[in-house]
């Protein structure tokens, strides 16, 4: 019992202590601010907080989040607003313009031409100008008498397949192409822009290349083989 209630008299204590925290001021925000925008080190900003204050320091996540809202915001104000929004009408035309002159432009090379966090371009972009990013994508041209070509060759598979030997006799082949001057990689390109664009990528053509080809039954594998020609077929 005696143990017992030693514990739940330290555990008053912590409560009590926790709810006796003192919040941070507006000057000492500002100083760990200011502190974190000279070393950008948590741990530096926590040690001459209390050399200077002789207290406790706020923790790693606050300094963080006070110089977030810092560079976003340019106020550390707590509570509601007055309604008017973080990022300035004039910020907000600046990374329109920059996107409608280049829709291809990244978050990254956007953010540092503009001189603004990352974060703070992206959610302009979603938010505010309602942009998405459209990845690109690559189609094959199809002519007009390519899709009764299409439809016979589907109806003549559906009838082969009747025949159980049929699927033994099939081999599945594709090739790939890499190209040897560099090429930019569609996956890693994205076009903002509030409607989904309809665009054609220009490449250059005969360019140095290699052609790899591989196929594959359900009896075994064949290849990879490489060839330096334009094409394998």
């Amino acid at each position: 019992m005696r143990e017992l209630k030693l514990r739940n008299e330290t555990r008053n204590l912590f409560i009590a202590g926790v709810s006796l925290v003192k919040m941070a001021s507006p000057m000492q925000k500002a100083f760990c601010v200011l502190e974190f925008n000279k070393c950008r080190s948590v741990i530096t900003v926590q040690r001459r907080f209390r050399q200077f204050y002789n207290q406790e320091p706020p923790n790693a996540n606050n300094i963080r989040r006070w110089h977030r809202m810092f560079e976003e915001t340019g106020c550390l104000c707590n509570g509601k607003t007055s309604g008017r929004p973080r990022v300035s009408e004039e910020n907000v035309e600046r990374i329109r313009r920059t996107y409608e002159r280049s829709p291809r432009k990244s978050i990254y090379e956007g953010s540092r031409e503009l001189q603004m966090p990352q974060k703070t371009v992206w959610r302009v972009l979603r938010k505010r100008l309602k942009m998405k990013p459209y990845v690109i994508q690559l189609v094959q041209q199809l002519k007009q008498e390519d899709y009764g070509k299409r439809m016979n060759y589907a109806t003549f598979m559906q009838e082969s397949m009747e025949d159980e030997t049929m699927a033994d006799r099939l081999s599945f082949s594709d090739e790939s192409t890499f190209h040897i001057s560099g090429k930019v990689n569609r996956y890693n390109s994205r076009i903002w822009g509030s409607e989904k664009p309809s665009t054609v990528i220009e490449h250059e053509r005969d360019s140095a290349k290699v052609n790899v080809f591989c196929a594959i039954s359900s009896r075994k594998l064949y290849g990879p083989f490489f060839f330096s020609e334009r094409s394998v077929t």
